[in-house]
This record gives C-alpha cells, structure tokens and sequence, in this order.
C-alpha cells in the first residue's frame, strides 16, 4: 500500500480522485499526511509528526559539527519509523514552498531551538562554495537531506566538505532494491537539485549522486515492480514520464546538458508528442500590410497522454501583462500553413542542409523546412488557435528550451526567435492553464523580451510582478495588487520537473543585465543587498578596478573565514598560488585547483617559474577527483596529456569528455590522436569518424587526420571522402593548395588499376571520377602536376582528346611563370613541361578524336609541337642558350 501511495506523491497526483479503491483500508494518519502534502500544505505534516517529539535545543554557541551531530541524533528518532519517509518529503516541500513557490509558512521548527542561520547556511555550503545566506528556513532543507541519507543508508555530504574520503554513489537494482527504498533515492536525487541551486555552480558530492540516481530508469522499474497487476497502465506511464523529464532537469543542473537530447527523444516518444518548428507567414505590428517569414512551433498532444488536468481559473493565474504598444500587435497573426511553400519562408532565416531529415531527432527542435515534411494533422492546425498540450508536454517543450539556451551561443537572434517561438506555443493555447508552467512560461517570455527595446517594459514588469505573486519576502512591491496568501496544490504539482528558479534570482539578472548595460553601481547595490559578495567582487574585477574587488572580498573573508570560493577569487585576483592552497585545504574548492593547474601550465613572468606539466596534472587530478563531471577540467586534462606524451592519461581524458559531450568534434579529434600513438588505429579511426559528424565537420585539420588514419588502414572509400571535403573546406582560403597531391595520385593509382567499365562502375569508380575530372580542374591554377593526374584519368576513361587538353593547361600552367627568364630552376621545369607535352602530342595527336571513327585526337600534332618548340626557344634565347635545357630543345626539334 506504502508504494501506491508514494507513487502519487512522486506524481503530485491525489490517489483519493484517481484511485480510491485502492485506498479504502490505508492507514487514515497515513492517507492525511498524503493529502496534505499533495493539496499544498506539508507544513502540517511536518507540525504533526514533530509535535509529539521531545524538543531538541541546540546551544547559540554550539559550532557546526555540533550542530550536525544533534541533528542526526534528532533525525534518528524517525528515520527507522514508518512516517520516516513521509516527514523527509514534507520539510524538502515546505522548504520548496518558502524559496521557490511561495508562499511562505514555518519560518522556524520549535522543536529545534538554538542553531543560529550562519551555521545553517554553513551546513549547506559544499564544494568550498558557501550557500546562499539569505535562503527560508535552510533547517528543512538540512533535516530532509539528513533522514533521507539514514533512510537510504547513505554516508552523509553534509559535513564532509573537508573530508578527503570518496562517496560512491548509490546504485539501484531494478529487480533487488525495495520499491520504498527506490522512492526514498529519487526523493533524496530531488533534495540534492534543491541543494544544488542554493550554490553559484555545482560542486561536490552531489552531482556525481544525482546523476547516479537518475541516469538510469532502473530506479522507476524498482518501484513498479511492486504495484499491484491492476494498477493503471496511464499512472505509471506518467511515473515513467516524469523521471524522464527529471532526469533532463537534473543534468542542467549539473552541467551536462548534452545528454540531455536522448532523453528528451525518450520521453517525446512515450507521450507520442508531435511538434515541428516551422516557418509561416506572420503579422506583428498593428500598421503592418504585408505579412513576413517568422518561426512558429505547430504541436499536438496525443489524446492518449492527455491526463485528467485541471487548470486554474483565469483569475487564479499570474496575471498576463500586455504590451501597450502603439505600434506591436498582443498577439502575432499567423497566415495559414500552407499559402507558400515553406522553404522559401525558413531557409531564408535558417541556414541548414536541403537534404536534412525532416525529423531531426539529433536536434533540439526538429524542423520542417517544407510544407510537405510537416504531418499532416500539424498542417491542420490553425496556427492562430492551437489546441490545450497536455502538461507533461508543456514541460518538454520548456526543456527543450532550456538545453537550447544552454548549448546555444548568448544573444544569437536566430535562437533567440527559436526561444520566443516555443515560449508562444506554450503561452498561446487554447484551455485551462497550469499555475506553474504558465508562469514559468511568462518568465521565460519576460527574459527573452528584455533583450529587446520595444518590448523591454512588459518583460520587466512581468518579472517584478511574478516574483511579487509569490507571497515571499520581498523588500519592496513595485506593482499594487491584493496579497493572496492562499496556496493553489498545483503550485507544487510540477515544481520537480522545472529547472529550480530560487526567489533571489530575479534580482541576480536584474543585477546581470546592468553589468551588461555597463551600469556598474546598480548591479553593485543588488549583488550587495543580496548579500552576494563575490559577484560584486567580480564586477569591479571585471572593469578593471581590483583594488576596489579585493577590498569586497577581503572583507567577506574576514566575515566568513572559511568561504573557500572567496579566498580563490582573491587567488585570482593577486595570482598568488598560496590563496588557492588554502582556499583548497579550506573547503576542497575545485576553481583553486584550476586556477593552480592553469597558474602551472602558463606562469607569469613575475614568478620565474618555467612551466611545469607534472603540477598541472596532479592539481586537475585533484579536481576531477572531487568533481568528475567538468567537461572543461577533463579536456584540458587531456591536452595536458597529449603534450606531456601520458597518452593512456590523454585518452581516458578525452573518453570522459566525450561521454560527457558526444557532439564536441574537437574532444573525439583529440581522442584519436592519443589512440593513433599507442597504435590503437582502428579505434583511432572511429573516433574520426564520430568526430567528422559532429559540427566539427567543417574543421579541416580533423579531415586531414581521418584521411591519414583512413590511409594507414587502406580505407580508400574514406581517403577520397576526406579528400575531397578537405578541398571542400580549404579551397577558397588557398585554392589549388587544398588539394593533397601525393593522396590524390594513390587514389589515381587505384582507380586506373582496374578497367574502365562504363556500365559498371563501383561507387568508389564514379566518386573518384567525379572529383579528379570535375572537382579538382575547378580550382587548378598553376599546378602542373594537378593537370597532369587529371590527364591520367582522362586517358583511361578512353578520352585521349580530354588527356591531351590536360597536357596543354600543364604546360602553360609551368611557362606563364614570370621568373622563367631569370631562375634557370623555372627554366629547366618548363622544358621538362615542353618535353612531356610534345611526347603527349606524339602519343595521342594520332588516336581516334571526339567526333568518333574519322576524327582524330589533334591531326597536326607535329606542327603543334613545333610551334610550342620554337615559342619557348624564342622566350630563352640570348638568356639560357648555353643551358642544358636548350640542348634538349634542339634535340626535341631535330626529332620533330
């Protein structure tokens, strides 16, 4: 019974309205704390379960280790009784509640009196890197995690920030871990991301045991294995459905949003979701006349995945502010689909491939680049009035907005349109409306609009007035409205499924756009009143006043001795190596360990010091051991290996790089190098190939390795293919240079190692043909060489007229060169031409011409021959008449 109701927990589902029958003999006590959680109040469980508890009183002057030892004594009471699970759950949603959601109840536990907020926030700090000071009630936070490691029978992150043990992860059995027990972990994964978004960036134990956790669906089968054969279908579908939106939440939050792009491809699949991004014909402004290209995201939810949902009323919802623009129509209008063919509308705003898949799943947001790849019950759609998505969608496409904005460059304004297309789709629909997602949806709006002048007022308004709906804390409320302290259930419903967006964070973006803008002083005055001290450090730092940085952080340092990540900042400020040492003895802070690495790597002038690669590889070891999933640490890591020859150190590097990041071309690059100087080719080569797919196609030097490796190996198919992309790519930089000669005469050597078979040429045959007799005569300046291979191809494809056309460009190639009269070298290279030109003449003048049977090749090769003799003589005469060049040309002229 236990798991069934956890299930609906897990979902934020009421079991009661869905279910009842198998909730007809539930424990009462049980079955109303589930309800109370789920309808928005699990301050009341936690009021309930603590009530009848002894009350535990913490000393003002206790220090944080014994703080913590009093609260696991205190969390033991619980964590072995059945309400055990239940109360970690409520304190991790009240504390939810009080940060992110709003609004706020149980500011403090009376049962627990003492421990003062700066030894509470201490507590949370990790990584070396302190939480924020100003967070709700950090003592709900700390008790959730604390029963939940005793639930789980996990060693505790809390404290350890000094330790130097190692944490392995947990690991769950979809068949042997009990389905309570898998509950209790997912709980604890979703604590550790509400752990995590109290930092500046993630670090420490945590996102090694989130991505543990929810990296593999054996977690969901754990608990489903224990539901009854009856239960619905529809219900652990959703189960399913959520862990896989989770899982993509969590590695945003860890910074490793490329993996993100499967799982989203998993769940769109398990919701049958359809969606295309997509162009249409759009008017936005109210004087417009005619319509222009825009992007639009046409989407429909399967019936099948539509859950029984229920929105808010309108007047429940955050209000939608409008524009109240002269000029800006509220809402685009949209022309239908398919009034013109839609290539013309997207191509010319998105450059990508004619021959691309329509569906893209490789790609965040697949797109429709004609009207015909769109689905047809897509093109139906009035793109005007688009139909209520289910909410588990709704939530994907904010995802995929996320991963988007993630791996996407800052300001580009062809993502930013992407951006606004999916935030309209989700904004603009058709029935009622989720309180979370709806007001996410408006914030993300308000972010984009903010970039932009003409609508920069509404976005920042919108902002003002979502944060305000909370019903937090605030300072000050700029816009007037009724406080509304009642808490609608769905507030929470979705909460674990969005990136976690803290109630401070406003004012830090607020604070971030003023430095943008260059408008020091006001982000100065938001970092502070926040009591953000290295961002206003790093602001001063930024426009170049250090002085003014380091005092800020001097003085934050003598507030908080043990705030590892302020004395690294001050490290970074003076350079000073012995900042960093201590920073990391202090609190293991990873940034001291790369500053070290990167101090090592490249020494100041000031320091006398020579590079040393030894130190550089032992202080990244030291971060990597303390946070493995940094992408940057464990690429420089293997550059550093690469240079210092440790290429069984390179490879392992650049194979976590790439595990984490199966996109980034550079880091399969260098993979291959490393296997290429162990001998390791053929895993060489398929890094080659996996590196030539990714964006890093248009990267020449990785062309260039995959066709020498390709070499080595005899794939010939693949030498031609890089060959000619290599030519592709370099050709309008360096023209005739691009074209590798020696690999272009062992591919000629091959080709003409066969007969010529018109009728039946290999793909090699055709593509080779291509390239030698189309390609490369395309770009060929001055190379004689280049014409000659050319002629070789040209003879043996039985087109003796073509080869000797081919002689001919060789020839004046070499004797158009302007230092012919003066560099006897060039001299002699233009009579060796002359030589091979006549010889071409006399072989091919006589054989059968174009023009078939009757024709010939060139019938008066010898005059031909003559002419060319006598121009090149007359060009050297008086200047190379005692050279051995002229010699052989007299001699040419005597056999003629």
């Amino acid at each position: 019974m236990d798991t069934i109701l956890h299930t609906y927990l897990l979902l934020a589902e009421n079991p009661v309205k869905l279910d009842g029958e198998y909730l007809q003999k539930y424990d009462a006590r049980k079955l109303r704390y589930g309800k109370n959680i789920l309808e928005g109040l699990p301050h009341l469980v936690v009021q309930s379960i603590l009530e009848a508890t002894p009350h535990l009183n913490i000393a003002d002057n206790s220090d944080e280790i014994q703080v913590l030892e009093a609260l696991r004594t205190f969390c033991g009471r619980f964590s072995s009784s059945e309400d055990a699970l239940l109360l970690a759950i409520a304190l991790l949603q009240t504390f939810i509640q009080n940060n992110y959601t709003g609004p706020c109840f149980l500011s403090e536990i009376k049962e627990i009196e003492g421990a003062k907020q700066s030894v509470l926030v201490n507590l949370l700090s990790s990584g070396g890197q302190p939480a924020y000071d100003l967070m709700e009630s950090p003592l709900l936070l700390i008790l959730s995690l604390i029963l939940l490691e005793q639930i789980t029978q996990q060693p505790s992150i809390l404290g350890n920030a000094t330790d130097d043990e190692e944490i392995d992860p947990p690991v769950v059995s979809p068949t042997n871990t009990p389905s309570l027990l898998a509950v209790a972990h997912w709980w604890r994964a979703r604590a550790l991301v509400t752990h995590l978004s109290l930092l500046s960036e993630p670090s420490g134990y945590q996102p090694a045991i989130i991505a543990s956790i929810l990296g593999s669906v054996d977690l969901v089968h754990a608990i489903t294995k224990d539901l009854p054969s009856e239960f619905p279908e529809m219900t652990k579908k959703n189960l399913y459905t959520i862990f896989y939106l989770e899982n993509v939440k969590s590695s945003l939050a860890i910074n490793t949003e490329h993996l993100c792009l499967p799982t989203l491809t998993k769940v769109k699949k398990l919701t049958n979701f359809e969606f295309v991004l997509t162009g249409a014909r759009a008017i936005r402004t109210k004087f417009q006349q005619k319509s222009h290209s825009g992007l639009i995201i046409l989407a429909e939810s399967s019936f099948q995945s539509l859950e029984a949902e229920q929105g808010e009323p309108e007047d429940a919802l955050p209000e939608n502010f409008t524009l109240q623009s002269d000029l800006l129509l509220e809402k685009t209008h949209f022309e239908s689909i398919g009034n013109e063919p839609l290539d013309q509308q997207i191509v010319k705003s998105r450059k990508l491939e004619s021959d691309e898949d329509m569906e893209e799943e490789n790609k965040v947001l697949p797109v429709a680049l004609r009207q015909e790849n769109i689905p047809s019950h897509l093109q139906a759609l009035d793109p005007n009035e688009q139909p209520k998505l289910s909410n588990y969608d709704n939530i994907q496409l904010l995802l995929r907005l996320y991963v988007l904005r993630q791996l996407s460059p800052a300001k580009d304004p062809m993502v930013e349109e992407e951006l606004g297309a999916v935030i309209y789709r989700i904004i603009h629909q058709d029935g009622p409306k989720n309180y979370g997602i709806f007001s996410r949806a408006l914030w993300e709006r308000s972010v984009v609009e903010t970039l932009k002048a003409r609508t920069v007022e509404r976005g920042l308004l919108q902002m003002q007035a979502l944060v305000e709906e909370l019903g937090l804390r605030i300072r000050t409320k700029l816009l007037s409205h009724d406080d509304n302290t009642e808490n609608p259930p769905s507030r929470l419903k979705y909460i674990h499924q969005l990136p976690f967006i803290p109630r401070w964070e406003l004012d830090t973006l607020l604070a971030e756009k003023y430095m943008s803008l260059g408008v020091l002083k006001s982000a100065v005055e938001i970092y502070e009143r926040l009591h953000l001290a290295c961002e206003a450090a790093l602001c001063y730092a930024a426009v170049g006043d250090e002085r003014q940085a380091e005092t800020i952080i001097l003085n934050r340092i003598n507030e908080n001795p043990k705030d590892a990540r302020a004395i690294s900042i001050l490290g970074d400020i003076r350079q000073d190596p012995n900042l960093w040492e201590q920073s990391w003895q202090i609190g293991k802070y990873v940034n001291a360990k790369n500053s070290l690495a990167k101090y090592y790597y490249q020494p100041p002038p000031s320091s006398g010091l020579t590079k040393n690669l030894g130190a550089v590889l032992r202080h990244l070891n030291d971060s990597l051991r303390r946070y493995p999933l940094s992408f940057e640490t464990w690429y420089f890591y293997g550059c550093v290996g690469l240079e210092s020859g440790k290429m069984e150190l390179a490879a392992e590097a650049f194979s976590r790089c790439v595990s984490l990041d199966p996109t980034h071309g550079a880091a399969w690059s260098n993979l291959s190098a490393a296997y290429v100087e162990l001998d390791k080719l053929k895993e060489a080569f398929s890094c080659l190939k996996q590196a030539v797919s990714t964006d890093a196609r248009k990267n020449w030097r990785i062309w260039e390795n995959y066709m020498l490796v390709a070499m080595k190996l005899n794939e010939w198919q693949d030498v031609l293919m890089a060959c000619k992309n290599l030519v592709t790519i370099k050709r309008d930089r360096v023209g005739e240079a691009s074209i590798d000669l020696p690999v272009v005469e062992k591919l000629v050597e091959l080709l003409i190692s066969t007969d010529y078979e018109v009728d039946s040429l290999s793909y090699y045959q055709r593509s080779c043909i291509d390239f030698i007799c189309n390609t490369i005569p395309s770009i060929v300046t001055t190379s004689a060489r280049c014409w000659r291979i050319v002629a070789r191809v040209e003879l043996w494809r039985g087109r003796p007229w073509a080869a000797l056309d081919c002689h001919e460009k060789a020839y004046r190639a070499v004797s158009h060169n302007p230092d012919l009269e003066i560099n006897e070298k060039i001299w002699e290279e233009t009579v060796d031409a002359c030589d091979d030109l006549v010889a071409a003449y006399e072989s091919l003048g006589e054989m059968e011409g174009r023009h078939g049977s009757g024709s010939l090749v060139c019938q008066d090769w010898k005059y031909k021959s003559r002419a060319t003799i006598k121009a090149l003589m007359s060009k050297g005469k008086g200047i190379w008449e005692e050279s051995d060049g002229w010699e052989r040309l007299l001699e040419m002229r005597r056999q003629l």
